[in-house]
């Protein structure tokens, strides 16, 4: 057991690698070549009660914690597939989202649906002048009686061919360099791709996945006042309160990648011989994926402090960003010398290794660049200047 982990993490484990164990890499290449996503999973993860891990149970969820929610989005990415960081839009920027700021109508309609399955989310935030400095996005909603209306432009949007709602994150009011954290007000979109003031161009991007990006633009789209999520320009503070569980969520994905790549190396180095003898007994083949299994274990451990401390109200500031940093590199480290180990097999489409590099090398820079994840670092916890 890792840090604060109890018999009941254990069952968990046991549950997910049970739910994960009936999906085969056959269905997950199906589903990334077909773009299709995977309706199966999802449903039975529903079924056992995951994705509402956090969800207060009157509202249909388990009750549980972030500490939970690692522990199974590290297991479903460890146990093969991309089934971990499917959790993030959903359960994080949708339940966590909605749970903690929503009003008791938005969580009597929003957190059952998630909890049961029946609906999905997807998050419209990054802009293509923008990039990582969400004070500066361009996307307007101006207030017309009781309505808003949105014009503007976002991409690299994922999902929202499959997405129920859409957390939309605008400008209400115009950025004033004195005071330029105000006027930012996030939005629940419902049916987002079916809305007339929607328009979509999928991106073509490489890393193998089973949702499309999107380039969204907003033309006049109307959106009431009562679809706020928060307060009317303070949506900027419910943000970052909600980024601290996607950096945690997101770095449980790319720790379980990671042993997902180790676990696959150790097999391989076992099972292939060469001069008369297995390749994993040579310290060229072992000492890289020890050292990698090392450095993933250590960033797990952190990652487990920062889910314990956001559990117990605590700020987990330094923890959610440096178990990003730490397991976007370890993984990534670790799935290039699985696929070493596999010498050319690392390369061909039996062997799963390249893919995975592929999917954690992209942690690097998303969902937040590693770069900012330092300046934070910097900043915030050695009170260097800011570089920025």
């Amino acid at each position: 057991m890792a840090t604060g982990e109890s018999d009941l993490h254990d069952l968990i484990r046991e549950s997910v690698r049970g739910i994960a164990s009936e999906f085969d890499r056959g269905y997950w290449k199906e589903h990334i070549d077909q773009k299709e996503f995977p309706e199966e999973y999802w449903q039975a993860l529903a079924d056992d009660g995951w994705l509402g891990v956090t969800i207060p149970e009157e509202y249909g969820g388990e009750g549980l914690g972030m500490l939970e929610m690692c522990i199974i989005i590290e297991e479903l990415s460890r146990s093969g597939g991309q089934g971990g960081i499917i959790f993030v839009l959903t359960p994080v920027f949708g339940g966590i989202g909605i749970q903690r700021h929503g009003n008791e109508a938005q969580k009597e309609e929003y957190l059952p649906q998630i909890a049961d399955g029946e609906m999905k989310f997807c998050m419209a935030l990054t802009e293509p002048t923008a990039g990582s400095n969400t004070l500066n996005i361009q996307t307007t909603a101006d207030r017309d009686g009781d309505e808003f209306v949105v014009n503007g432009q976002k991409t690299f949007i994922s999902g929202v061919e499959n997405a129920d709602t859409m957390l939309l994150v605008t400008r209400t009011t115009e950025r004033d360099d004195e005071n330029p954290t105000h006027g930012v007000t996030l939005f629940l979109v419902d049916d987002p791709a079916a809305q007339p003031g929607i328009n979509l161009a999928e991106v073509d991007t490489a890393v193998p996945w089973f949702e499309r990006q999107y380039q969204v633009t907003f033309d006049d789209l109307r959106v009431s006042e009562d679809d706020i999520l928060g307060t009317e320009d303070g949506g900027l503070y419910l943000l970052w309160d909600t980024l601290n569980t996607e950096r945690l969520a997101g770095a449980a994905s790319s720790l379980g990648g990671g042993l997902r790549a180790i676990d696959l190396a150790v097999d391989y180095a076992s099972d292939r011989s060469v001069f008369g003898q297995p390749i994993g007994a040579h310290q060229s083949i072992q000492h890289p994926i020890a050292e990698s299994y090392a450095k993933l274990m250590s960033a797990r451990e952190i990652m487990y402090k920062g889910a314990q401390k956001w559990d117990e109200n605590e700020d987990c500031g330094l923890e959610a960003n440096v178990a990003k940093l730490l397991t976007s590199q370890a993984g990534t480290e670790a799935a290039d010398r699985a696929i070493q180990a596999h010498g050319g097999n690392g390369f061909t489409d039996e062997y799963e290794v390249y893919d995975i590099w592929q999917n954690l090398r992209l942690t690097q820079t998303v969902p937040v660049a590693n770069e900012l994840v330092l300046n934070y670092i910097a900043e915030h916890e050695l009170d260097l200047p800011r570089s920025y």
